[in-house]
Parts: C-alpha cells; sequence; structure tokens
C-alpha cells in the first residue's frame, strides 16, 4: 500500500474516532448513558429486518452519488450540485413515466416504465450538470459557486412542477404529484421491507468505477488536477475534463431522483432530494474516492440516520436530530481531510488551477523512481497509459 493511501486511512479512522467521541459527548451532555445510546444506535438498525432495510435503503442515493463524483473530484473540479440534478433528473424520470404510461393507455409494462425513468432521469441531472460545466469552460466560472445556485434554481422549479403541470388531482395538504403507475414501481429486493433491487445498481457501479481506476483516462484525471499542461500532452483538455466528469455525475445524480421516485416514494414529492446530494459529497471524500470505502461510507452515514431513532427510543433523553449534528461534525472532518492532504483527488481549487502544494501528489501517482524532469514524467505516464493506466 502507498504510503499515502495509508495516511488517507489513518486520517479517516481519525476522524471516525473523533465523531464517536463527540456523539459519547452529546449523549452524556443530554443526560444519558452513552453505552446505552450506543446500545440503542445498533438496535435501531438491526432490530428487526425492516431496520436493515432502511439503513440499505438510506444508503443507495448516497452511495451512487458519491460514486459518480470519483471521476470530477479526482481531476480537481468540485461540484455541489448533485441536490439540484436529483431534483431535475426526479422531475424528468417521472414526467416521462407519466407521459408513456398514458400513450399506452395504461397498459405500459414494467420494464418499459423503468427504461423511461432512467432515461429521463439521466437526461434532467445530465443537463442540470451541463450548464455549470457549459459556464465553466466558456466564461470561468467557478463551478462550485454555479453548483450551489443552480441548487436554488432546481427547488424553485421543482414547487412550481408540483403546482401546475405534475400537481396531483388530489387535495393533499403538500405539493405532490399524482401517484406513479403500479407497474413503474421498483420491486422489493426485502419482502416487508422498503429495500428494492436498486440497491444491486450501487453494486454495479462500485465495480464499474473498480475497473475504470485501472484505466488510462483514471491517470490523466489525476495528472490534470495537479498538472493541467501536462495532462494536456496527454490528451486531456480542459473542456473535454469538465464536461465528461460533470456529465458523469450528473447522470448519477439523475438516476439517484429516479430511484428515490419509483423505488421509496411512489410520487414526486417536495423532498425528492433530502440532502442526499451534500451527503454523497461528504462520503466520496471520507471513503477516499475509493469504491469499496465510499460504499462503507455510504452504509455509515445512512445507519446514522436510522439508528438515531432506536437511540431516542432507547435513552428518552437523546433526540433523533443527533444524527445530523453528528453528520455535520464529521463534514468538518472531511473537510480537514481535504485540507491536510491537498491531493488532487481533494483538491478545492477550481479545475484548472496548479499548486506548488501538488508537487507530492504528482510524484505519489507516478512509478517509484521516475525523474522530475516533464520529459521523463510524460515518457512515464505515456508507458502506464500503454500497459492500462496507473491505479
Amino acid at each position: 500500500m502507498k504510503a499515502i493511501d495509508r495516511r488517507r486511512w489513518v486520517l479517516t479512522g481519525s476522524v471516525v474516532v473523533a465523531v464517536l467521541v463527540v456523539a459519547g459527548a452529546l449523549i452524556l451532555f443530554a443526560g444519558a448513558d452513552p453505552f446505552v445510546g450506543v446500545q440503542g444506535l445498533v438496535q435501531g438498525v438491526s432490530s428487526s429486518p425492516y431496520r436493515v432495510g432502511e439503513v440499505l435503503v438510506g444508503a443507495v442515493p448516497i452511495g451512487i452519488v458519491a460514486l459518480t463524483l470519483i471521476p470530477a473530484l479526482r481531476a480537481g473540479i468540485f461540484s455541489v450540485g448533485a441536490e439540484g440534478q436529483i431534483v431535475v433528473g426526479a422531475i424528468a424520470a417521472s414526467g416521462s413515466i407519466f407521459a408513456v404510461d398514458q400513450v399506452l393507455g395504461g397498459a405500459a409494462p414494467s420494464i418499459l416504465l423503468w427504461m423511461a425513468g432512467i432515461v429521463g432521469g439521466s437526461a434532467g441531472g445530465a443537463v442540470m450538470a451541463l450548464i455549470p460545466a457549459f459556464l465553466a469552460v466558456r466564461w470561468r466560472v467557478n463551478e462550485i459557486l454555479s453548483t450551489l445556485l443552480l441548487n436554488y434554481l432546481a427547488a424553485g422549479f421543482l414547487g412550481w412542477t408540483l403546482r401546475t403541470w405534475l400537481a396531483s388531482p388530489e387535495e393533499t395538504a403538500t405539493p405532490q404529484s399524482a401517484r406513479l403507475p403500479e407497474a413503474a414501481a421498483l420491486p422489493a429486493l426485502l419482502p416487508g421491507t422498503r429495500a428494492h433491487w436498486g440497491i444491486l445498481l450501487v453494486v454495479v457501479v462500485a465495480v464499474a468505477f473498480l475497473l475504470w481506476r485501472r484505466s488510462a483516462a483514471s491517470t490523466r484525471l489525476t495528472v490534470f488536477a495537479s498538472r493541467p499542461k501536462l495532462a494536456l500532452r496527454l490528451g486531456a483538455t480542459r473542456s473535454r475534463t469538465v464536461y465528461s466528469t460533470m456529465l458523469v455525475s450528473g447522470v448519477g445524480a439523475g438516476v439517484v431522483g429516479w430511484i428515490q421516485v419509483a423505488g421509496v416514494n411512489d410520487r414526486l414529492l417536495n423532498s425528492v432530494s433530502g440532502g442526499v446530494g451534500f451527503s454523497g459529497l461528504a462520503v466520496a471524500l471520507l471513503g477516499g474516492l475509493a469504491p469499496v470505502g465510499i460504499v462503507l461510507a455510504a452504509l455509515f452515514f445512512s445507519a446514522l440516520t436510522a439508528g438515531a431513532v432506536g437511540m431516542q427510543s432507547a435513552t428518552g433523553t437523546v433526540p433523533a436530530s443527533i444524527a445530523e449534528v453528528i453528520k455535520g461534525v464529521l463534514l468538518l472532518g472531511v473537510a480537514c481531510i481535504a485540507a491536510y492532504q491537498r491531493h488532487p483527488a481533494t483538491v478545492l481549487a477550481p479545475a484548472g488551477t496548479t499548486s506548488a502544494a501538488d508537487e507530492p501528489a504528482l510524484s505519489a501517482a507516478l512509478p517509484a523512481g521516475s525523474g522530475p524532469e516533464p520529459e521523463t514524467v510524460v515518457g512515464t505516464l505515456a508507458e502506464a497509459e500503454h500497459r492500462g493506466g496507473l491505479r
């Protein structure tokens, strides 16, 4: 294992331990026994098949968002627009499903409705991701700012949608769409729970990115984050990198929008995103941009939310909202990891910038013994590309 990988895992482990210490302190402050609280947390996660299913259901959207953010973060492109992309993906998926079902007179088969949902969701998320990509390439607009502001635009669009063309014909207390056709729902994976077959999609995406990490494209993105001019000689232009990585993350977020509608809520709600986009970004960094680490971190995040209810029942004094406080502390720890490492995979600067602090990261991406001269580096990377890329 490389030294930088060992350091990343040590830092990640330290953050998890720090979070547990803070959680224990908060439980004490609430007047409860930390051991009773932890016991309630565990029981809230594993006391019944339904609770296990809730953990899996919560981990699916977070995991997919985090996994599809890997290319962008490796390239140093820090997008916070997954929330808006999920929303627009959910709107497009719902509209596509209703349209196909109406055209076929309510007799559309499940496979066709699933395809309509996943294609519509992917297209919606992709459009929302390509807008900030265009702004970044054409006018050098900071992608952090543009994606953050587009989240508000997406939220406004969702509110208008639920009051107009996708509004439920029934009188409801909160704005929502009509119920999706029964055939459009994702089938249950675990009977008696909300766990659906969309869980398998996380496994497929994780395996795909495990294979992708060995490719030449992964190598070029790592180099692009710290040495864009050197990456240009390997074929990684700035526009191509920004568009491709943002497109991948947008498609992933759009698919999550479809999963939330067809697999969890059975209809489009105002709360369709539910903070999944921001949680996915934190999970991607906490997992060290490694597919296995991201899946474990997604399960951990979901378990916090599901187990907080059990903690509240066991202690009687600790509110379930403690999960959000713990997540906030965890986000702070993730930010510290990103700032400390100064690694291209977690650089916070806009794409296309360079920094002397990124020099160790480039060296870590190269085989031992490679020379510092640019010509030698390019030759070494070209050989690695020919062999199938660096890990």
